[in-house]
């Protein structure tokens, strides 16, 4: 039997058809399209094998210059560059307290993987206490909790997902709430003439947020000041400045902008003992009112002398900025980049002086003639001097800093540029000691 196959054409009169559902294709074209694919894969890490360890001495126990040391192992484990930071670690008995130097791999205070790719490795953290005269610390057990917390890098293309960078010190894809770490601003008031140096006229503590879209764009920030201690006989007011201008009499230097564009500024001015709020708006060219009243801020003299009782403060001001021109703000000038363009000042209602950071205003008489900056920045949860007490006898490495910030020197350490990381032996005698008192939970 012979089979027949019969093949049926279609023949279509002449149609352009186009991607987009117009139709208008020339013959022999191909009809494509194209979409960018995305994914996130989060960032994931992990530390264990921590264990308790006791901190022992070869000396006499108790003796002036006694060191106690001790440590443990633990397993670092990530899918990208992070950073192991020390969020706890002071050692308390009683109203007495010891605040350990912590180092990592007998090498650094911060543990930061390589820049690219996963990590996976054994690492150690070693504690060391040196005790000062021997009145200065009671004997006894002491004992606390050291936290470590591991925090993403910022690095290499953002890809699909928001993220927020903080200063101090964190870098997150959680972008809802705030980081909980702390830097201290502190003040000499007595401008344009030197002051005590004991750093302690206005001490207050600060933290910035900055959230990016996609784009790697910065689109909003959040702010939160807190005061912790005042020894001044003068009366102050905090402002910030976004535009790095100040609408001063002595502080002419122009800073670079936190922001480039317009933006609107959100400020509530929190009441710590009532819980009630009052919100205010501002351009992004005005000098930001943060504390109106840093007297009443601290119901006057407060948290500067010892055996003293610690003086909670009264007052938190958060501060919410939307930027109008996101686009005009890449992350890479901003606090991502490692930048940090922000200026809060010091208004003296007395002299009707402004005090400016010197790490943001080296310039109109901001550091005395003996290169003791007015306004100091500390990138940390920092305790401060005692009234009375130099700064320089509290942090032995500071007057290396100065020097080489007054430009005296172009050499620094590694320890002077990270002075704040090393009180002197028994300096529990010369400093205030909050063991994040204020600012725990907020």
């Amino acid at each position: 039997m012979n089979n027949t196959r019969a093949f049926i054409v279609l023949m279509l009169t002449s149609v352009n058809l186009f991607a987009d559902g117009r139709g208008g294709v020339a013959q022999n074209q191909n009809v494509d399209d194209q979409a960018s694919v995305c994914m996130t894969i989060g960032q994931t890490a992990s530390l264990t094998g921590l264990d308790d360890f006791l901190l022992a001495t070869t000396d006499i126990s108790g003796q002036a210059g006694a060191k106690y040391t001790g440590g443990d192992q633990f397993y670092l484990e990530s899918n990208g560059p992070v950073r192991v930071e020390i969020h706890s670690g002071a050692l308390k008995n009683n109203n007495s307290v010891l605040i350990p130097k912590y180092l990592f791999d007998q090498q650094s205070p911060v543990l930061n993987t390589a820049t690219e790719g996963g990590h996976g490795a054994e690492h150690r953290i070693d504690a060391e206490v040196m005790l000062g005269a021997i009145s200065a610390q009671q004997a006894g057990d002491y004992s606390g909790e050291l936290v470590l917390v591991v925090v993403p890098q910022v690095g290499g293309e953002g890809g699909c997902g928001e993220f927020s960078v903080s200063y101090p010190g964190i870098a997150s894809y959680e972008t809802g709430s705030s980081s909980g770490q702390w830097a201290t601003l502190a003040f000499e008031d007595l401008y344009p003439n030197p002051g005590d140096a004991d750093y302690n006229d206005m001490v207050l503590q600060f933290r910035v947020q900055e959230n990016y879209n996609a784009q790697q764009q910065l689109e909003t920030i959040h702010l939160d000041f807190i005061p912790l201690a005042r020894g001044a006989g003068y009366n102050h007011r905090l402002y910030l400045s976004l535009d790095g201008t100040l609408d001063s009499r002595n502080a002419t230097y122009e800073s670079t902008p936190a922001l480039v564009g317009d933006a609107s500024v959100k400020v509530t001015y929190n009441n710590l003992d009532s819980g009630a709020s009052q919100t205010s708006y501002f351009d992004q060219s005005d000098d930001v009112l943060v504390f109106h009243n840093t007297r009443s801020s601290l119901s006057g003299f407060a948290n500067v002398y010892a055996n003293g009782d610690l003086t909670a403060p009264r007052v938190m001001t958060s501060i919410d900025i939307s930027l109008t021109n996101p686009e005009l703000n890449p992350a890479s000038q901003a606090l991502a980049g490692g930048e940090f363009n922000y200026r809060p000042f010091l208004y003296v209602m007395n002299t009707r002086q402004d005090i400016d950071l010197s790490e943001v205003n080296p310039y109109n008489g901001m550091i005395d003639q003996n290169g003791y900056p007015f306004g100091l920045m500390v990138p940390v949860d920092w305790r401060w001097p005692l009234e009375g007490v130099s700064i320089d006898v509290a942090y032995p490495y500071f007057s290396e800093y100065r020097s080489w910030l007054a430009g005296e020197t172009d050499n620094i350490s590694d320890q002077a540029m990270k002075w704040f990381n090393y009180p002197s032996s028994g300096a529990e005698g010369n400093l205030i000691w909050g063991e994040n008192s204020f600012t725990e939970g907020l």
